[in-house]
């Protein structure tokens, strides 16, 4: 098969490997294992269905080689002892079996924990460091503990080739333990393990000797390094060039460049607003320094991007992380030639860390609500009984209940009042840096005209229209509207709805605009509007902007808008009055404060388009209230909503209900 991308469907090596193609899949932890780190079946399942889809190199995430106290996260998988070598083995397998090949990494939390992850045991830390960006009250490794670190280390790398992998990567990045003997800005040791660049270089140098003494060459052994970590007193790419200068010298056979560390979340894991491949820049400097291959990580969300990254030389494999969340199947629709059927990665970082990760439950994604369900929705027959299903609203919640139920076999009607499908997701992608949100509707719909849906657009339902049609189930996804304000002036001419001013209903351009809330709309409202040239001044009655926003992506909004010269952000003030040209508020302590206002723009919230729901109430029929209807919430959200009720239509065992 002739491909459109004949640099990412090479073979390439990486010591004693020859892989079938240049792309790899990214580590990343998934919660997916038992509390003590044992592999489970859904761990399984997520990783053969990621090797089935054709990529090059498995790596399978975080694998801590101490147990508990050396996990970052609450259900990490384990290498920390033998007993974990059947499960591991078993995940080898289950990989190689569809023509990948399987590493492992090698993974120390070290301060980049808290004790709820590790489950009480103090984490462990190179030095004290003031203002550290890792845990309260951790315990310094004395000497010979260093030691003992080492030969964890290395008896992993040995269970790693025992159970089957073809390879281990060590985790030198993102503020983990390793990287913090490698930083000058953590490692403030006096004894052999600090100092000079080459005394923070000997535990990782230690390390990858051992390994190498331990298992031969036989097993590939690459090191993910951050080429910057982006910090006060960190280091940055000069000294991360003589880093891998000696760890290949000692017998690493690739580099996995990265950046970053802790203090520094935007560019660890980047939001939507980050531009593609920005990271391979740092990977091609490598690149020039040793003559082992590099992988070049971060925001890679299409083949075209991986291929023009590989065909410039800035790397010679392009690693896809949170690409292969979102499609597992990336590689094989690129080589095939479906590009239009990858679902590509929006960056949002909800599903996977803001709601995943990071809130200590299992990895999700947005765009993708199969995620760790890959044999539940791989053995999903059709419905027992063909029913009539007629879905109201054609947003995300809307459109995946269409696609699911059609997948079942069902006769499905969409309606939607617009005059094209997407609902809020137009509005999503419109403000500065949310161009990806985008890519969700392209994605949603493509899979719609592939399914044998009766699309109706332009056309409003009520209880009358349903009953016309007399469907046998009926899915309520009628979104929501944006809520007002009952003060003084709020009816004023001037005084707009911020969803009015993003979809382009209200042209404000060059004036000076206050815009009420400064939730996440609020925030992204004003992006928008400074981009127009307006003079932005956000209120928000409480004491944080945007505490609604996934944390990542807050700290990005955060920047730009506080970066901006042309918006001020107000906090703790409540709006008493909207005047002719200015907007008073009142403050904690009682005083009034006044901001002119050519335009105020509201941005406080949207309440449920529940009204159907109602007409519906004693409707004969099944209905299914999804998305905002149900309850005003996020894409997230919505995406399952929908997904779950498109699936449960006719199903004796249905995961969603119909409202009573």
């Amino acid at each position: 098969m002739t491909s459109e991308f004949p640099h990412l469907f090479d073979t390439g090596r990486i010591g004693p490997l020859e892989l079938r193609n240049r792309l790899v899949m990214a580590p990343m932890g998934t919660n997916y294992a038992t509390a003590s780190g044992e592999v489970t079946d859904r761990l399984l399942d997520y990783y053969a269905e990621r090797a089935a889809g054709g990529t090059g190199l498995v790596t399978v995430g975080t694998a801590a080689v101490e147990y508990p106290r050396g996990r970052a996260i609450v259900n990490q998988l384990s290498i920390a002892d033998d007993s974990h070598v059947p499960g591991l083995s078993k995940l080898a397998r289950r990989i190689k079996q569809h023509g990948a090949n399987a590493f492992v990494q090698l993974h120390h939390a070290g301060g980049g924990t808290t004790v709820k992850k590790t489950g009480g045991p103090r984490p462990v830390v190179s030095s004290r460091v003031e203002n550290a960006y890792n845990a309260r009250d951790p315990r310094v490794l004395e000497t010979d503990a260093v030691e003992s670190t080492v030969e964890r280390f290395v008896d992993a790398a040995k269970r790693a080739r025992k159970a089957g992998f073809d390879g281990v990567e060590l985790h030198g990045s993102h503020g983990y333990l390793i990287q913090e003997f490698l930083s000058p800005r953590n490692n403030r040791r006096d004894d052999r393990y600090g100092g000079d660049l080459d005394a923070r270089m000997r535990f990782p140098t230690e390390i990858v000797e051992g390994i190498r003494d331990a298992v031969g060459d036989d097993l590939a052994l690459s090191f993910r390094l951050s080429a910057d970590e982006f910090v006060d007193g960190g280091y940055g790419l000069e000294e991360a060039t003589r880093m891998a200068e000696q760890l290949a010298a000692a017998g690493v056979d690739a580099f996995s460049v990265t950046v970053g560390a802790y203090g520094v979340p935007t560019r660890v894991l980047e939001p939507m607003s980050f531009e593609e491949a920005w990271r391979s820049q740092y990977a091609a400097t490598i690149g020039e320094t040793v003559d082992v291959p590099t992988i070049t990580v971060g925001v890679i969300r299409q083949p075209e991007t991986a291929e023009t990254v590989l065909a410039d030389g800035d790397a010679d494999f392009v690693a896809v992380g949170r690409g292969h969340i979102a499609d597992p199947h990336f590689a094989r629709k690129a080589r095939e030639g479906r590009v239009a059927e990858i679902n590509r990665c929006i960056g949002c970082n909800i599903g996977c860390i803001g709601e995943g990760i990071f809130a200590d439950r299992e990895l999700g994604c947005t765009v993708n609500p199969t995620v760790g369900r890959e044999r539940e929705f791989a053995t999903l027959e059709p419905a027992p009984e063909r029913q009539r299903v007629l879905v109201v609203g054609a947003g995300p919640a809307g459109l995946q209940a269409a696609i699911r139920s059609a997948d079942r076999g069902h006769d499905v009607t969409l309606y939607d009042a617009a005059e094209e499908v997407g609902g809020q997701l137009h509005l999503a992608a419109a403000p500065p840096g949310k161009g990806k949100n985008g890519w969700y509707l392209q994605y949603l719909e493509h899979q719609l005209e592939r399914r044998p849906v009766d699309v109706r657009l332009g056309a409003r339902v009520d209880r009358a229209t349903v009953e016309a049609a007399d469907p046998d189930a009926v899915v309520v996804a009628t979104g929501a509207s944006p809520r007002g304000i009952s003060v003084p002036g709020a009816d004023r001419s001037h005084v707009v709805q911020s969803w009015d001013v993003i979809d382009g209903s209200v042209s404000v351009d060059d004036e000076s605009v206050v815009v009420v809330g400064g939730g996440d709309v609020g925030c992204d409202t004003a992006g928008f509007l400074a981009d127009r040239g307006c003079e932005v001044t956000v209120i928000e009655q409480t004491d944080r902007i945007a505490p609604d926003k996934e944390r990542i992506s807050r700290i990005d909004v955060l920047q730009a808008l506080e970066s901006n010269d042309n918006v001020a952000l107000v906090t703790g003030e409540t709006v008493l009055s909207i005047e002719e040209e200015s907007v008073t508020t009142v403050r904690p302590d009682g005083s009034e404060a006044a901001y002119e206002a050519d335009r105020v723009v509201l941005a406080v919230g949207h309440e449920p388009n529940d009204g159907l729901a109602d007409e519906l109430e004693e409707y004969p029929a099944p209905v299914y209230v999804v998305g905002d209807a149900r309850e005003s919430r996020d894409v997230y959200r919505a995406t399952l909503d929908g997904t779950e009720a498109g699936i449960s239509i006719g199903d004796p065992y249905r995961t969603f209900s119909p409202q009573p």
